[in-house]
Order: C-alpha cells, then sequence, then structure tokens
C-alpha cells in the first residue's frame, strides 16, 4: 500500500489542475469550434472581432446553462465544466446555422497522458503519445477529423493497463488523402469497464498538399435568403478577401472573412444581390482562387 501512495497522490496532483481552453470568437465561427475537455476544465470565450454571443443550444443534465455577450465592451466569458456530456452553444446573433460550436467533456480516469504530438513519418502522419501511468486501461482510440467536428475511429492501440512508469506509444495514419492541406486527431482513453477520457484536439499540417484554399462553397445555386456557406484553410491567422464580381467586371460585394490556422467555417450574406451569374475572388496569404456562383 505504501508503494501505491506516491503514484495515487501523483494522479491527484496531475487531474487537480484545470486546463483553461481559449476559444476565440471571430466573425462567424468560434474557434476551435470543437474541443474534447475534462469536468473541472474552464472554456474561456475571447472576442476578436465583431458583435456576438456565446449561448448555449444543449447541455447535460445537470449543467449549468449560459448566454453572454462577446463584443467590443464586453471581451470575455468563462465556463467552468462541472459535468460529463455534451454541450453545444452558438451566436443569437448570427444563428446556429451560420455560427455555433461544441464541446465534449469526460470524467477524470486514472491514466494520466503527458504527452500527444504528431509528426511526419514516411510521408504520413505519425503520433506519439506518453503515459506517465495507467491503472485498469484497455486500449487507444485513435480518431481523425477533416473539420475539427466530426470524429471517426481509425485505428486502436492495446493500453499497457497498470503501470505507475512512463509508456510510450504511436500510431502511423496510413489513409491520409494527398489533396487534404489539413486534419484533425484526438485520442480516446477506454478503460476496461468502458468508461472513455479524451484528449485534446491536434492539428496536423499535410505538407504533401497542393496549396488550397476552398474547401467549399454551398448552395450553388444560392436562394432564399442568400447565405453562402463556405470552408476554407488557413495556414495562419488573418483575413481571406472575398469579392463578388457580375458578368461586366463590376465589383457588387467585398468582404473580410476572419481565419485561424486550420480548416474555417464562414458565410457570406448576399443581401439584396440581384439574380444572375457572378463570379467570386477569395484571397489569402498570396493564395488566389475564384469560382462561380448563380444567385436565383
Amino acid at each position: 500500500m505504501k508503494k501505491l501512495l506516491p503514484v495515487l497522490f501523483c494522479l491527484i496532483f496531475l487531474q487537480s489542475r484545470a486546463t483553461i481552453y481559449p476559444v476565440s470568437v471571430l466573425n462567424f465561427q468560434f474557434s476551435p469550434s470543437s474541443l474534447n475537455v475534462v469536468v473541472g476544465d474552464v472554456i474561456h470565450f475571447e472576442w476578436a472581432a465583431g458583435g456576438h454571443t456565446t449561448s448555449s443550444s444543449s447541455v447535460p443534465a445537470g449543467a449549468a446553462t449560459w448566454d453572454a455577450l462577446i463584443n467590443s465592451l464586453t471581451t470575455t466569458f468563462d465556463y467552468t465544466v462541472t459535468v460529463p456530456g455534451s454541450y453545444s452553444y452558438f451566436c443569437k446573433i448570427h444563428g446556429a446555422l451560420v455560427m455555433s460550436g461544441s464541446f465534449v467533456a469526460t470524467g477524470v480516469m486514472p491514466v494520466t497522458l503527458s504527452a500527444f504530438n504528431i509528426n511526419t513519418k514516411n510521408n504520413r502522419p505519425f503520433l506519439t503519445w506518453t503515459t506517465q501511468s495507467e491503472m485498469n486501461a484497455d486500449y487507444f482510440s485513435i480518431r481523425k477529423s477533416l473539420n475539427g467536428k466530426d470524429f471517426k475511429e481509425i485505428g486502436k492501440v492495446t493500453a499497457t493497463g497498470n503501470s505507475a512508469i512512463k509508456k510510450n506509444y504511436s500510431f502511423s495514419d496510413e489513409t491520409i488523402v494527398p489533396g487534404i492541406n489539413y486534419v484533425y486527431y484526438a485520442l480516446a482513453m477506454i478503460d476496461k469497464d468502458g468508461k472513455t477520457q479524451l484528449s485534446p484536439i491536434k492539428l496536423y499540417k499535410n505538407k504533401n498538399a497542393s496549396p488550397k484554399l476552398i474547401i467549399s462553397l454551398s448552395p450553388n445555386p444560392i436562394s432564399g435568403m442568400g447565405h453562402l456557406m463556405l470552408q476554407f484553410n488557413a495556414d495562419k491567422a488573418g483575413l481571406m478577401i472575398a469579392k463578388m464580381v457580375d458578368m461586366q467586371g463590376k465589383v457588387i460585394l467585398k468582404r473580410e472573412l476572419s481565419g485561424v490556422r486550420g480548416v474555417n467555417n464562414a458565410h457570406i450574406h448576399l443581401g439584396d444581390v440581384p439574380a444572375g451569374i457572378y463570379t467570386i475572388y477569395f484571397s489569402l496569404d498570396n493564395i488566389s482562387e475564384s469560382y462561380r456562383v448563380v444567385r436565383n
């Protein structure tokens, strides 16, 4: 029993320190828009541009809801996670379809993850992680996402099970698509009772992919309220310029869209732009692309 006390003390000490997760509130997006956290952690919303709210839309039973302004006058809001489960939130000003985010909270488990990194090996993402200690651990589920929100399991690695010393693990992703610029990864630590704890989400830059700015534009044709939704890549934080030009070459609309490193979600509101065929020119970090769109 005496030999176990230092290990248990170490576990309690490491897991009692809450992690603060910053979430930037930009024009039309929360960044990052998805997080994995542990009960006791703090979500720190911080204003970057525009006028917004952060308002809960779905929380687990027993968890506190929230509704806070985030703008140039009220620049921060902190939410402390007290209940495990899935949380969703949105901006009331721009609506859930345009601006939303989520995080998953898991309870503390007796597996201490002290490192989780992603590098490139043989032109593939190579994940490495280290556990400081393990108790009743079963396996690690490696999960992957192309948008930072929707994760799928791509492999499993068996855990040591019970250990009071450092254990190193690795996994190579052989399924990466050459044309994808950014990929998100996370680990799920599963114990022998089926309980799960999620790691922080890690972003990987695929250096073998050709530079690409726009990932998707929809809908096209554009109808109804005239909202054009888009996803775009960014190698660093900055503003993407979008210019909408008619068939005569006249600039009809110009927007600046805030972006952060990785995959970004944004939208362009066409407002009273008349029906017709247009070209939208996008530019960011010396990358320029153009796309033909139809406004019904």
